[in-house]
């Protein structure tokens, strides 16, 4: 399959349109958070089938503080959070594609720690990957180095891309 087909391709051309709203709490309410999780399930886990195209408008048109709204309502009606949902409903390119998404709204630092983790997982580091995450989101370093060390239990970014690249 075609990286670009199917639920992939729908969640590209919905983060292609740039419409992702500002946030407005006269209009980003408890209660929206509310309906807009619920939507989000019954999109999902409360239907049979997954409508993707709703779970990524909610996605990409949410503002961070918004879908960290949405996330809190689903975990607390639901049990379990988005990330969750979006692990269980989605597959392939598409589920990573939306998690990621939805990591660099709600935890950037830590969402970049992962992506350069994996990068350095296995036999051989992706170099390109790395170079380009690290250039890509060089703004976010101080941040994602804290959060890198959090994640490795005190390894430091700094030796590990020394280590890979070396």
């Amino acid at each position: 399959a075609r990286a670009g087909s199917g639920d992939f391709e729908r969640l590209m051309f919905y983060c292609l349109q740039a419409a992702e709203e500002e946030f407005n709490e006269e209009y980003h309410t408890e209660e929206k958070a509310e309906e807009d999780a619920n939507a989000f399930y019954k999109a999902g886990q409360g239907r049979w089938g997954t409508d993707e195209g709703q779970i990524f408008k909610i996605l990409v048109n949410s503002p961070p503080e918004y879908l960290k709204m949405v996330d809190a309502k689903y975990v607390e009606k639901y049990g379990y959070s988005l990330w969750r949902a979006m692990e269980k409903e989605l597959r392939g390119y598409a589920e990573k594609a939306a998690v990621f998404t939805f990591g660099m709204k709600i935890k950037p630092a830590e969402t970049v720690a992962k992506l350069i983790k994996s990068t350095c997982a296995g036999i051989g580091t992706d170099e390109l990957e790395l170079s380009c995450a690290v250039v890509r989101y060089q703004r976010l370093l101080p941040e994602v180095t804290q959060a890198y060390e959090e994640l490795l239990g005190g390894k430091t970014l700094e030796k590990r891309i020394k280590g890979e690249t070396s």
